[in-house]
């Protein structure tokens, strides 16, 4: 039996349809994806923009403020001192202040509320390669040093806030000193992201035995991660100069 004309025609119908729709989609399927990828841009240039308006520059004095209330806050006892000083830095540093997204992971041990507490500037293109500045603390041996280390970390973040390298440069601060766990937690979680840490700049001084527990949750012999220990800084001069030197360092390694 012979075609008619209409079969003809739905034929062809089916055929074009069968062609275009798919190709419809992939375009569709750019289209969408360019749209995305336009607002993620002007989303982050605006993140970009408002953050380097909160910058501001390394003093002696901001440092000392700094300074001053973590004596203050890392006075009382642990129980009240470690929840303490990871509020501090969560307001201190989240977007209002300093323009960024504060992670504070809490957890528990025994009936102490600890946290990791960290900032980013993500890189642009290797982003999930990340250069790390950590801050150990709650050893009550070292306040004088954990006080002026963390005080070095938040004006470092105040000056840099808005910058973009091509690898990420991320800003930890993680109470080593009161579960040594924590630093297995802190890079765990990184780990689950596929993220790989290239440098691991520890500021203080850190103790013997924290740097081991450093290179076992970094796992440095399998990822290659280097680990370097900064030196302790006890005054306001000090701490201010090895920001400065740290700052150049950091911009630095993430170019």
């Amino acid at each position: 039996m012979s075609d008619t004309p209409a079969s003809t025609t739905q034929g062809r119908v089916i055929r074009a349809a069968l062609i275009i729709f798919p190709f419809g989609t992939v375009i569709l399927g750019i289209a969408s994806f360019g749209i995305w990828w336009t607002k993620k841009v002007k989303v982050e240039e605006r993140g970009y923009k408002y953050a380097l308006a909160l910058r501001r520059d390394l003093t002696e004095a901001g440092l000392q403020r700094h300074v001053d209330i973590l004596k203050d806050v890392m006075a009382q006892p642990d129980s009240q001192k470690i929840p303490a000083v990871a509020a501090y830095l969560e307001s201190s540093m989240g977007a209002e202040n300093m323009g960024y997204q504060v992670r504070r992971v809490r957890f528990q041990k025994e009936s102490l509320e600890l946290a990791n507490v960290d900032v980013e500037l993500t890189g642009k293109t290797r982003f999930r390669e990340v250069v790390l500045l950590l801050v150990p603390y709650g050893d009550p041996a070292r306040l004088n040093a954990e006080v002026h280390s963390i005080a070095l970390l938040m004006s470092l973040a105040h000056a840099i806030t808005g910058e973009a390298g091509s690898q990420t440069l991320r800003l930890a601060v993680v109470p080593v000193g009161a579960e040594k766990g924590a630093i297995e937690r802190f890079v765990s979680a990184a780990r689950g992201k596929d993220e790989r840490f290239m440098q691991v700049l520890v500021a203080g001084a850190p103790s013997e035995e924290t740097i081991k527990a450093l290179n076992e949750a970094f796992r440095v012999q399998e990822t290659g991660t280097v680990i370097t220990a900064l030196p302790e800084t006890v005054d306001t001069p000090t701490t201010l100069a090895a920001a400065q030197a740290l700052k150049a360092r950091l911009l630095k390694a993430v170019e």
